[in-house]
């Protein structure tokens, strides 16, 4: 019965988890949409109630478990207080859920408040959802490797794509502003060595040096008008899942070898 509740306990938790944050990415990739917020809340309030319907059901099964062995049976009422059984239950079954979906509700409510704040800037309406999904999902501590994930690869790759466009405004404004430069420098040698017989060439040729220099002031001001209006968006939106998914693959590597395992309950 004690195997059979180990087995319980290592497998079918997470491949139910494994089993939803799949089918999300799948629709995600394949039907180029995620669901609806009714229906993501929906599975967050499905996927909390079998969190802890399944602590509650091991919590049984561990009563039982105790009860049909000799020695363990002793730690049972009435030979024991009831408070040992039930201390050992909160400590091993509910604890570790409870706290994976307290944690799960503060991300969401954070991400909430700080879309709502900053107006929809810097998350889709989704991610608080996916969010919550991906904590629920891996558990604790393992969530806290998802989140720190979701944000190193969200930054990494929004730094390497706002580099790039940085680098590429930067070499067509300065181009241009160049290009000017090259075409008036043209236009004083042409002036230099062919005087106007008017008398007019040098005052004609200050006239477009000057004209040069206000068109350069013109471009340079354009290139920090066009950076400085740039937009900034940090979208995570197609981090959270395969994240998730990585981190539960990888949940036996991550609580041998990493300092996370300090952290389980």
């Amino acid at each position: 019965m004690l195997f059979n509740l180990n087995l319980i306990l290592t497998y079918l938790s997470p491949a139910i988890s494994f089993l939803l944050i799949a089918g999300l990415l799948l629709s995600q990739i394949f039907k180029k949409r995620l669901p609806s917020l009714k229906t993501l809340n929906i599975l967050i309030k499905i996927f909390i109630s079998f969190l802890i319907i399944f602590a509650i059901f091991l919590s049984v099964l561990n009563y039982f478990a105790w009860k049909q062995n000799d020695v363990s049976k002793n730690l049972l009422p009435p030979f024991a207080s009831i408070t040992y059984i039930l201390h050992y239950s909160w400590q091993h079954y509910l604890f570790e859920p409870i706290v994976t979906i307290l944690f799960a509700l503060i991300i969401f409510k954070i991400i909430a408040l700080l879309n709502k704040k900053f107006n929809n800037t810097f998350f889709y309406n989704e991610e608080p959802y996916l969010a919550a999904l991906g904590i629920l999902a891996t558990g604790w501590p393992n969530c806290l490797i998802f989140l720190c994930l979701v944000l190193f690869l969200g930054v990494l790759i929004h730094f390497l794509f706002r580099f790039k466009d940085f680098a590429c405004l930067l070499k067509r404004s300065y181009r241009s502003i160049f290009s000017s430069f090259i075409q008036g420098e043209a236009r004083d040698i042409f002036f230099r060595n062919h005087p106007q017989p008017s008398g007019h060439g040098v005052a004609e040729g200050d006239e477009r040096g000057e004209d040069l220099r206000e068109r350069a002031c013109r471009a340079s001001e354009r290139v920090e008008e066009n950076i400085s209006r740039a937009s900034f968006r940090l979208s995570l939106l197609y981090f959270w899942l395969p994240c998730a998914l990585l981190v539960l693959l990888l949940s036996g590597i991550i609580s041998k070898y990493l300092i996370i395992n300090q952290f389980i309950i």
